[in-house]
């Protein structure tokens, strides 16, 4: 899948050494293990395209972790650290280190390509923080990933199931203590609206519409859905559905043509959405609708 973590040498750029590289992709997401040796200096960037989690296992001497909507942390102790990063959120930084590191990570597929029914893309950053419960999974996940004995099948998919409900609830924390924001005024409402209706046919983020009220992408995802009712994705999603309905109701367009101008990547895509909003395909709507 796309969405790899990047590490690179500094300050070359170039793809850094690793001792030792084992990864693996089951429906719906990647794994990755990777261990570095001694004496290394790398960067490292989360990339916005797909949502992660790492466990970390290094010590680094010096290094910084960069989130536009996190906390910038020159934590040096990273030894059974987690950082969880969201699609639409670059989070990036480097270290030098001294002894061998090892980090394990999992990239999730977009919520629309994916398989568990959980959209990580909903929740806020989180970086280098502990939290035992979401480690042993992550333990879980790479002794699967190291060990093929005890790849049995369907043991990842429900491990994962398991970790991003872990996920769910260490953001429900966070959230639980913060102090409770006010939802979108209706000039704001009508103008995020007015923006997803005009631009139904391209890939908008929640980062771009969280822009337009000048909040962060938390705070907005938080302040949409105490407003609307649902988080601004699944609005989205919903809205473009109807959409499309509209455009295979006439019968001028090919499925394939209607995907691309409502936004979404594939005809496969537009089938997942029509058949988890509307529980049918778009090709049997346009049977039954004619």
């Amino acid at each position: 899948m796309s969405g790899q973590i990047e590490r690179t040498r500094r300050p070359t750029g170039t793809p850094i050494d690793v001792s030792e590289l084992k990864r693996r992709s089951w429906p719906g997401f990647t794994a990755e293990y990777v261990r570095i040796p001694a004496r290394a200096e790398f960067a490292f960037r989360l990339p916005p395209s797909t949502s992660h989690v790492s466990l970390l296992d290094l010590y680094r001497t010096d290094g910084e972790t960069v989130s536009p909507e996190a906390r910038r942390s020159t934590l040096k102790d990273l030894r059974n650290k987690l950082t969880f990063s969201p699609g639409d959120c670059d989070i990036a930084g480097w270290c030098k280190i001294e002894k061998p590191a090892t980090i394990m990570s999992i990239g999730f597929s977009p919520p629309d390509e994916g398989i568990s029914s959980v959209d990580l893309t909903q929740l806020p950053p989180h970086i280098e923080f502990e939290d035992q419960m979401l480690r042993w999974s992550m333990l879980r996940l790479h002794t699967i990933l190291t060990d093929p004995a005890h790849d049995i099948a369907g043991y990842a998919e429900t491990v994962v199931e398991l970790l991003s409900f872990d996920l769910i609830r260490i953001a429900s924390g966070a959230e639980r203590r913060s102090p409770d924001g006010a939802g979108l005024s209706t000039s704001q409402i009508k103008l995020v609206i007015d923006y997803m209706e005009s631009h139904l046919d391209e890939k908008t983020t929640i980062a771009e519409l969280a822009k337009l009220v000048d909040l962060t992408r938390f705070h907005f995802i938080r302040s949409f859905k105490q407003a609307v009712g649902v988080p601004p994705h699944q609005f989205m999603i919903h809205r473009r559905v109807e959409r499309a309905k509209e455009m295979l109701t006439g019968r001028k367009h090919s499925i394939a043509d209607v995907a691309a101008q409502t936004g979404f990547n594939s005809s496969i895509q537009l089938s997942r959405a029509f058949r988890r909003v509307l529980g049918v395909t778009p090709s049997e709507f346009r049977r039954t609708a004619g």
